[in-house]
């Protein structure tokens, strides 16, 4: 299913020039050079092909060439019509091994002079001339008359014809060739996996895959086979689970060019330790929005410097408030267009799948209604103040796993899948989430708009309790009347004395959180001193607030202990009581009579 929709995904992109990947048999190549020949094969010159960024700094030129990436460790392995110097020319800039220079070079030469009647193109039998008369030394007295060469030895170089403006490489004559070319004598034949077509080319090694986050820098297989384990019925390597040689290519080009192509940002995300790339069938506002809105959450719009697409994360955003009301705005049709969420992380040589997703584009976006209607609840911070932002009516995940360690690098890597996984799934959130949100607040008594956010969507979605968005003077359950007393009484020591270097939720948030029992007996006479500093109606309304609440508790009195559900509950009172006294009250009605 995941190679499947790559290789579908490739056709899609290979018909959009914004993604600009190669067709089977090609490969993009950043190219810093070429060796310009006359007709009849001699040295015209060698020429910089760099071209300026907008910041004016020279930069290799990045050009389609015959043939796919040589990946590293390949051995001697020339290519067709490009490659850098020391296979074109026989030269490396301080060379270490100038015997494996040499035997480059002689395999780049013979591999040419043994295509040259095939391919029988004027410009191509240029370059076998040019290759039968160079050699390594006539390229070191080159480098020595033009030093600037040296700059270019990093990158590749193509060959051209003096007066052509296109190189050998892009003369369509040679390019037919090439893609109406029969498979090699040694190639094996088969039913491809993927495609179901028979009688194709197998693949025997996969494509290796690069910008996953951990792996190997030179890239990474998703598809290998390196052991006998692996082989049944004499078929080695990958033939025991074949994959014709085109689809290989076009699901490792299509995704190559989501985690590391020119439209790479867009799609690609990470999730702890995890690398995330998505996309759908067709192109789609959710592949320019939901990237940046999973990183941002509902400041995304505000962090965009593009207008086209402020304007589309906003319709996104539009999309998720509009509850049951029909998409229409989208540009595709959300039934019908599929999305796909795929997650890699690295595993020695190759990569591990920790997760894939398959839905359409209208089942995620009512999924992410779900998932913010669920961790719905009221803002501690509703409008800017300073340099602090609103706090985020839709926050991004990263924002919730975020509440869960001091730093980023303690954050569990299984726990950001868990949690993506429950958000696209509309399944339960992963319990990790939220003892791991319940540890934090009872290390540092901190009870914020985001902790609070995960307390909530847990036990809504997890525990199926009804959880208001706000402060509910109706709810009789123990542990959110206690979190709301602590939460008058500590306003009261605020109240009474100022803010203190280690005030009430410093010293008893944890205990009270947890044991209650064992210690509001004390704060509550602590209490009566604070109270007693408060004057007029101030003190009259506090105390009337104390004892509504207290009203609630069993005759029994105060509960001995509160397992970790009752301490998420015990949070939610605590935070609703302090975001209710920082909210302005409506005073309308009373002023009117």
């Amino acid at each position: 299913m995941i190679l499947n929709s790559l290789s579908d995904l490739y056709t899609r992109l290979a018909d959009d020039s914004d993604y600009e990947i190669a067709k089977p048999g090609y490969s993009p190549q950043n190219i810093s050079f070429r060796v310009v020949l006359k007709p009849d094969g001699s040295l015209f010159a060698i020429q910089d092909a760099r071209i300026k960024d907008a910041k004016g700094k020279l930069r290799s030129s990045r050009e389609l060439v015959i043939g796919e990436a040589k990946p590293p460790g390949a051995g001697i392995n020339p290519g067709l019509l490009w490659d850098n110097t020391t296979y074109m020319l026989g030269y490396k800039k301080d060379d270490p091994k100038p015997e494996r220079t040499e035997q480059s070079f002689e395999a780049f030469r013979e591999r040419h002079l043994a295509l040259e009647n095939e391919i029988a193109h004027p410009h191509f039998s240029s370059v076998c001339r040019f290759l039968e008369n160079w050699s390594p030394e006539k390229a070191a007295e080159y480098v020595d008359a033009h030093p600037e060469i040296d700059e270019l030895t990093t990158g590749f170089g193509l060959f051209s014809i003096q007066g052509e403006s296109k190189p050998v490489n892009e003369q369509r004559e040679i390019l037919d060739w090439w893609d109406m070319r029969e498979p090699a004598s040694d190639s094996t034949l088969g039913q491809c996996l993927i495609t179901g077509a028979s009688g194709k080319p197998i693949a025997r090694l996969h494509p290796k895959i690069k910008s996953v986050a951990g792996a190997q820098s030179a890239g990474a297989s998703l598809v290998s086979f390196n052991a006998p384990a692996y082989e049944s019925y004499g078929k080695d390597q990958s033939f025991n689970a074949p994959v014709s040689e085109k689809a290989a290519f076009q699901y490792g080009t299509a995704l190559n060019a989501l985690l590391s192509g020119k439209q790479s940002a867009k799609h690609r995300i990470r999730i702890g330790d995890t690398t995330c790339v998505f996309w759908t069938d067709k192109k789609s506002i959710v592949e320019d929005t939901f990237g940046i809105f999973a990183t941002e959450g509902s400041n995304a719009a505000t962090q965009a410097q593009d207008p086209d697409l402020r304007s589309k994360i906003e319709l996104f955003l539009k999309q998720l408030r509009s509850g049951s009301q029909p998409d229409d705005d989208l540009d595709v049709n959300p039934s019908e267009t599929q999305f796909f969420l795929l997650g890699l992380a690295p595993n020695a040589a190759r990569l591990s799948v920790r997760f894939f997703h398959r839905s359409t584009v209208k089942e995620l976006i009512e999924n992410l209604r779900a998932h913010h209607r669920d961790i719905a609840i009221v803002r501690e911070w509703e409008e800017t103040k300073g340099k602090r932002l609103p706090d985020p009516e839709f926050p991004a995940y990263w924002q919730l796993l975020a509440q869960t360690a001091r730093v980023s690098d303690e954050i569990s890597p299984l726990l950001g899948g868990s949690l993506m996984r429950a958000i696209l799934q509309n399944t339960a959130y992963p319990e990790a989430l939220y003892s791991a949100v319940i540890r934090r607040i009872r290390a540092d008594r901190e009870v914020n708009y985001l902790r609070a956010a995960i307390i909530k969507g847990i036990l809504t979605r997890n525990h199926n309790q009804t959880i208001a968005t706000m402060l509910d003077t109706e709810n009789t359950d123990p542990a959110y009347l206690l979190g709301r007393l602590f939460a008058a009484l500590e306003k009261t020591q605020t109240d009474a004395l100022g803010e203190l270097n280690s005030g009430l939720r410093d010293k008893f948030y944890s205990s009270a959180s947890a044991t209650p029992a064992s210690v509001y007996p004390r704060i509550l006479r602590t209490y009566q001193h604070h109270l007693a500093k408060l004057t007029g109606g101030h003190k009259i309304n506090r105390e009337r607030l104390v004892q509504e609440i207290l009203d609630g508790i069993p005759a029994t009195g105060f509960p001995s202990n509160f397992n970790l559900k009752s301490q998420g509950i015990f949070a939610l009172g605590y935070y609703h009581q302090r975001k209710d006294f920082f909210t302005k009250k409506d005073t309308s009605d009373s002023n009117a009579s």
